[in-house]
């Protein structure tokens, strides 16, 4: 479980990372932010004036054992790039791994 928590912070951390915002996009507000934690589930959304939105859902998933849970995660996110298409990424992980899906959308 350990583990999965380690590629949880790993992602968020890349997510992070790569979402300093430049040009514009260092203007941009939050316009909707929502989040809820239950403990063994989450979830949060927001979107932005530029754009960008972003959906994530996590549930703790019991194992055989006190310490052999996983964590299931799914999500988006959306853009609209500097050429005016907009993107999405979508995805999966759990204990399979993480199973991202790239499309564009408009």
């Amino acid at each position: 479980m350990q583990s999965i928590f380690m590629w949880l912070v790993a992602f968020m951390a890349i997510g992070i990372s790569l979402g300093f915002p430049a040009g514009e996009d260092a203007q941009a507000e939050t316009i909707k932010l929502e989040s809820e934690n239950t403990g063994d589930k989450y979830s949060f959304a927001y979107e932005t004036s530029n754009g960008i939105s972003r959906t994530e859902t996590g549930e703790v998933k019991p194992g055989a054992g006190e310490e052999d849970g996983s964590l299931s995660v799914q999500g988006s996110t959306s853009w609209s790039a500097p050429d005016g298409k907009k993107y999405e990424i979508s995805f999966t992980a759990d204990e399979t791994g993480y199973h991202p899906k790239f499309r564009l959308v408009a």
